[in-house]
């Protein structure tokens, strides 16, 4: 299988290329700094190509089996569009090109939905602050959501919870639509996705044209604790960001 890989020069991305070919597929990685790239193997090909150019995106996407956007980018206060545009763009190019299996990571903070085992702090100030630092971010993903919706290819919506670094192995679940926890290990994620794209996995068709939550179930860190690394800590100075 040939998968196609945008966002693969990111956290996530580059444990999903390395599990990738780990797991015998053949993979594109797809970045903007093609030279720069760190990962190199004879089953292994570099784009370059910008994920919201129409016609970089369709050459990345030639001779591919299945494709997987795991973009990302920061909060702000300006508008985003880089989810929903590269959406209209990947899809574009697989519809010429009669690729018909993508997945793409969204995140759970763009579903209302609130755990109920939260605590009350969790709930109702940790999460104000998350939907607040991210609202230009979701309200992007909500749109690319819709938009891989109302293609039609087979698609799957993936949805992690706060996502964090984990160097051991680690065990996770999925669910559709949410999932009862609080974080989602890269690690954890990059094989959920990579779950969807293999057909002998349990739930490689059941999940066609849904959503899934993966959470890591063996360990977690708080709320605010993630909100801080992922959402305002990037923000600081890097001399005040060095004592935290």
């Amino acid at each position: 299988m040939r998968v196609v890989v945008f966002g693969a020069a990111g956290p996530t991305g580059e444990l999903l290329v390395r599990q990738a070919l780990a797991w015998g597929l053949e993979v594109v990685a797809v970045t903007r700094r093609a030279g720069a790239y760190p990962l190199s193997h004879d089953r292994l090909a570099v784009a370059r190509a910008d994920a919201t150019d129409p016609s970089q995106v369709e050459a990345a996407v030639a001779g591919a089996d299945a494709v997987v956007s795991v973009l990302g980018t920061r909060y702000s206060r300006e508008p985003i569009t880089l989810y929903s545009t590269s959406a209209r763009a990947i899809i574009a190019a697989m519809s010429r090109h009669g690729v018909r299996r993508l997945v793409v990571t969204s995140s759970s903070a763009a579903n209302p939905w609130v755990d109920p085992g939260w605590s009350w702090i969790e709930r109702n100030v940790a999460r104000r602050i998350l939907d607040r630092l991210g609202a230009t971010l979701y309200e992007d993903m909500r749109r690319m959501e819709q938009i891989v919706r109302a293609s039609n290819l087979e698609w799957t919506i993936m949805r992690p919870l706060g996502l964090a670094n984990m160097e051991a192995p680690t065990q996770y679940a999925v669910q559709v639509d949410h999932i009862a926890g609080k974080q989602t290990a890269r690690r954890d994620l990059a094989a959920a996705i990579l779950d969807e794209l293999t057909p002998a996995a349990p739930d490689a068709q059941a999940h066609v044209g849904k959503c899934v939550a993966v959470a890591t179930t063996n360990k977690t860190v708080s709320l605010p604790a993630t909100i801080w690394r992922e959402g305002i800590r990037p923000k600081l100075p890097t001399r005040f960001r060095a004592q935290h």
